[in-house]
């Protein structure tokens, strides 16, 4: 598995801050797909309300079906919106294509085709919590978004 975020910086102490997190974020998810253990992965600590119960949800079904990935995801497009002191929003777009899905205990690809979906686009409403930690309270997505495709 490899995680590539593009736009990292941009300048801003506030921004940086939150695509920091998000990159953290994302990666609990990840996590917990690949070990087949939600406790350990920190969902809990980056998602909150509604986007928790979804990620939960989402991670539980794939770590029962024990299905993992392998490849590539690519984060690009990332524009953050700050609202105030303590929430924001952030889109982005995930490039799938370099991605395949595989079975976690025998690591066989299944063979994912590049597709329109394989390009998705997600707006996410952000919060920061008393840590200062930009938590994702709120996600949406749109599989297969012209907003992505190449």
């Amino acid at each position: 598995m490899k995680l590539v975020f593009e736009g990292q910086q941009t300048g801003d102490a506030v921004k940086d801050a939150i695509l920091a997190d998000n990159e953290r974020t994302v990666s609990t998810v990840w996590q917990a797909m690949a070990y087949g253990d939600m406790k350990k992965s920190g969902m809990a600590f980056y998602y909150t309300d509604n986007a928790l119960v979804g990620i939960y949800q989402y991670a539980k079904g794939a770590i029962a079906k024990k299905t993992s990935w392998a490849g590539t995801l690519r984060y690009f497009d990332r524009q953050v919106t700050v609202f105030d002191k303590k929430s924001a929003a952030l889109t982005y777009c995930v490039d799938e294509s370099k991605a395949d899905l595989k079975n976690r205990e025998t690591n066989k690809l299944q063979g994912t085709k590049t597709t329109p979906n394989s390009y998705v686009f997600y707006n996410l409403g952000l919060k920061k919590n008393e840590d200062g930690v930009w938590q994702t309270w709120d996600l949406t997505e749109d599989r297969g978004s012209q907003k992505c495709q190449p």
